[in-house]
């Protein structure tokens, strides 16, 4: 089985994470403003209770929303939680 899974892989091209968004924003909850703003905050907030829940902290989440150009339809959304943080040897790959 995992010969098979093996070889599989080695068919597939590398593919960037940008373009796979692109590709698959419908299934990946990103294919309106509305959805991905629910889909950003819902995930943004699931870490920030996953990363309080394993540090044993109450937490406490702020989340702020703003509309950055109207025409555009660009918003900024920033949150912020009391969660330890990134380690300093991963915020590279985030």
């Amino acid at each position: 089985m995992a010969g098979i899974a093996q070889k599989l892989a080695s068919n597939q091209k590398q593919v960037a994470i940008s373009e796979f968004f692109e590709k698959n924003k419908h299934f990946l909850g990103f294919d309106s403003l509305a959805r991905s703003l629910i889909t950003a905050v819902k995930e943004a907030v699931d870490n920030a209770l996953d990363a309080c829940e394993e540090a044993r902290i109450l937490p406490t989440i702020r989340i702020q929303i703003s509309k950055i150009d109207v025409k555009k339809d660009i918003i900024r959304l920033v949150v912020e939680d009391n969660g330890p943080g990134i380690p300093q040897k991963s915020i590279e790959k985030v």
